[in-house]
C-alpha cells in the first residue's frame, strides 16, 4: 500500500472524528451529518481497499479509475447538496410560518391595547 494511499485513509479517519466531534457536541445533528459519514466512509474504504477500484471501474465501463472516483465523489456532493437544499427549504417554510403567526400575535394585541 502507498503513502498515498495511507494518507487518504488517514485523512477520511480524520474527518469522521471531527464529524462524530460536532454530533457530540451539538454542532451538528445526525441526520444531517449521514452523508458526511458514508461518504468519508466509501472514501477510506476505497483506499484502504484501492485493488478493488480497478475491476469495479472497468466492470461499469470507465476508461480510467479516476473517472470512476470523481464520478462517485460527484454523486455524493449533489446528494449533499439535495439534502441541503431540502433542509433550507423546510427551515424557509417555518420561518415564514412563525412571521406569520408573530405578525397575527401583534396585531391581537395591539387591538388588546387599544
Amino acid at each position: 500500500m502507498s503513502s498515498l494511499w495511507i494518507a487518504v485513509a488517514l485523512i477520511c479517519l480524520l474527518f469522521l472524528v471531527c464529524v462524530v466531534r460536532q454530533i457530540k457536541t451539538g454542532k451538528l445533528l445526525l441526520r444531517y451529518a449521514l452523508l458526511w459519514l458514508v461518504l468519508a466512509a466509501v472514501i477510506m474504504l476505497a483506499a484502504l481497499f484501492h485493488d478493488c477500484i480497478y475491476p469495479i471501474s472497468n466492470m461499469l465501463g470507465f476508461e480510467a479509475p479516476s473517472n470512476f472516483i470523481f464520478f462517485i465523489a460527484l454523486f455524493f456532493l449533489l446528494a449533499i447538496c439535495l439534502s441541503l437544499s431540502i433542509i433550507v427549504s423546510g427551515q424557509a417554510r417555518k420561518i415564514k410560518s412563525l412571521v406569520q403567526n408573530l405578525a397575527i400575535l401583534e396585531n391581537k394585541v395591539d387591538h388588546l391595547d387599544e
